[in-house]
């Protein structure tokens, strides 16, 4: 939540009107999760996994993985670290989307730029326009996908 007092210019406050309400909704996102962390965890819905490890799923186990708010917008662990925990996730997952594609200033970056370089010689990869748009001027998403037959 500093990060976000530290920018928030760099925001659109439409769909969340304030920081406030931001933090409300993420409190109670985090208590929901805790009361049904034990029971998740006993049924197998929450595994411990720390990127870019391997998870302990098969190859193509999902159709879908999903990053928001973390790979591409943290530039500081490199792009080593991010090309590994892509990989991993398209491992497992027949595609991936990655939300947003821009750093926390929501500025464009050349980790996005060389990560999608290097994705396009072996997947699907295309930048697709949403109609949320939390960071001002960000509103587009990252899909690399499995080319059919792969």
């Amino acid at each position: 939540m500093q990060q976000m007092r530290e920018n928030t210019d760099n925001y659109v406050w439409k769909n969340i009107r304030s920081l406030d309400e931001l933090e409300s909704i993420r409190m109670s996102a985090m208590r929901k999760f805790l009361v049904d962390y034990e029971k998740g965890k006993a049924e197998g819905r929450y595994v411990y996994h720390e990127p870019p490890n391997k998870l302990s799923c098969e190859d193509n186990y999902f159709d879908l993985g999903l990053s928001s708010h973390f790979l591409l917008m943290y530039t500081s662990p490199g792009y080593d670290f991010h090309i590994a925990s892509m990989t991993e996730m398209l491992r497992v997952c027949k595609e991936i989307r990655i939300f947003p594609i821009v750093n926390l200033e929501a500025d464009k970056t050349v980790l996005t730029e060389r990560v999608t370089e290097y994705f396009k010689k072996d997947y699907e990869v295309e930048t697709v326009k949403t109609e949320y748009e939390f960071q001002k001027g960000e509103n587009k998403l990252l899909i690399i996908r499995k080319r059919v037959g792969s």
